[in-house]
């Protein structure tokens, strides 16, 4: 809910850059909840992130921090989003240790299902138009075999690993975002990004991704290192 009513206020890429903070907000929870290590590359991860946000969002930080506006409405709802997948992640890594991800998955759209129903007004689908019907059936299915995939690689993957994952989405948002806007202007807007705000979608990513795989590629270094150094029989 928090997510979907970001959108009404935010890009789509805006709210992913956004949700990049769940990721890493889960490494961090995972640190306290799961017991596990906090690492140096976290932490210059975590420090890119923020750093990318704030060039991502330069053009709005004064709206953002002075004036309770939509777009600051929007931020905020992206935060709880964000908050509210970490509460989600760790809660469905916990829960894997008695329960087959099928069935955690079960259990949560049942639950959606009885919590919300009575807020929901089925009779708006039939206003629907075609390409609408068609984008919420889209969203629909997309939500079952995304979550499900989510669930199973959170049963074979540690957290960090299937974050550096996710970390790609923003990326992928804002080059559809690009794409869908010069095929379909009418349907699609073009995100309003400057130069420093793309290079800010990519510092955002970068930070998250390093947050979560970066201690691999520098034991992989000096791994190598070690490999190359070591000297040859007989020398």
């Amino acid at each position: 809910i928090l997510f979907t009513s970001s959108l009404q206020y935010l890009s789509p890429t805006a709210s992913q850059v956004i949700g990049q903070l769940s990721p890493v907000g889960m490494m961090v929870a995972s640190v306290f909840i799961l017991k596990e290590k906090m690492r140096s590359t976290q932490v210059v991860g975590a420090l890119m992130l923020l750093s990318g946000l704030v060039m991502f969002f330069n053009t709005s930080l004064v709206e953002i921090f002075t004036k309770l506006t939509d777009y600051t409405w929007g931020v905020i709802f992206g935060v709880g989003a964000a908050t509210v997948w970490v509460s989600y992640g760790v809660a469905q890594k916990v829960l894997l240790r008695r329960l087959a991800s099928p069935q955690i998955l079960f259990l949560l759209y049942t639950l959606c299902t009885i919590a919300l129903f009575p807020l929901a007004k089925p009779g708006v689908i039939a206003q629907l138009s075609h390409w609408q019907l068609a984008c919420l059936i889209f969203c629909g299915l997309n939500t079952l075999v995304g979550y499900g995939a989510l669930a199973e690689a959170m049963a074979r993957w540690q957290a960090a690993q299937v974050s550096a994952i996710i970390t790609l989405t923003p990326l992928f948002t804002l080059f559809f975002s690009d794409l869908l806007s010069l095929a379909w202007p009418d349907f699609f807007a073009r995100p309003m990004l400057n130069l420093l705000g793309y290079l800010g979608a990519f510092v955002v990513v970068a930070g998250a991704m390093y947050s979560a795989i970066g201690h691999r590629i520098w034991g992989g270094l000096r791994k190598h290192t070690t490999v190359v150094s070591q000297p040859r029989a007989g020398e």
